[in-house]
């Protein structure tokens, strides 16, 4: 009598098993053939970064044609990583622009402008100080204020103006 109602309870459970990963299998196909394929043209940013992904990495190219084509890449590489030319120094802009961001809120021991933490770094230090240690990164600050295209004169410009 038992192996009649251990065989009745295998039937049963393989059933609802077999039915449940069919259930689940149908699930997924659906859920695939619905995602379907992103709508490219409706979203121009979705074709761009779809063009980058697939671009080449890489390629050779010889005589006047690769000459030229390493002088045009050398002129851009160029022109992108030329500081811009800011005009006049100006130490509230630098500051807005790049040290608010830290040194408003004190970030990670940030001296805030016009604090008594910076007036004692400034004793401590002197301005040739505090220029060295921004020019340089200290602590957790990168150097030149994660901003390489800050000149010297800019990032004295905007210790000065934080030291008002």
């Amino acid at each position: 009598m038992n192996q009649k109602k251990d065989s009745e309870f295998i039937r049963k459970f393989s059933g609802i098993v077999i039915g449940l990963m069919a259930f689940t299998g149908f699930i997924i196909v659906l859920a695939l053939s619905l995602r379907g394929e992103p709508d490219l043209d409706a979203n121009p940013s979705q074709q761009r970064l779809a063009e980058e992904r697939i671009a080449p990495v890489a390629a050779v190219r010889e005589g006047a044609d690769g000459q030229a084509a390493l002088a045009a890449a050398q002129a851009e590489t160029q022109a992108a990583t030329a500081p811009a030319d800011s005009g006049p120094v100006d130490g509230s802009s630098v500051y807005n622009n790049v040290c608010v961001a830290c040194h408003a809120a004190g970030v990670a021991g940030a001296p805030q402008p016009g604090s008594d933490a910076m007036a004692q770094r400034m004793t401590e230090k002197g301005l040739d100080g505090l220029i060295a240690s921004a020019i340089n990164g200290l602590n957790v600050m990168p150097p030149r204020g994660g901003r390489p295209d800050l000149t010297d004169e800019q990032i004295k410009a905007a210790i000065e103006f934080m030291l008002q």
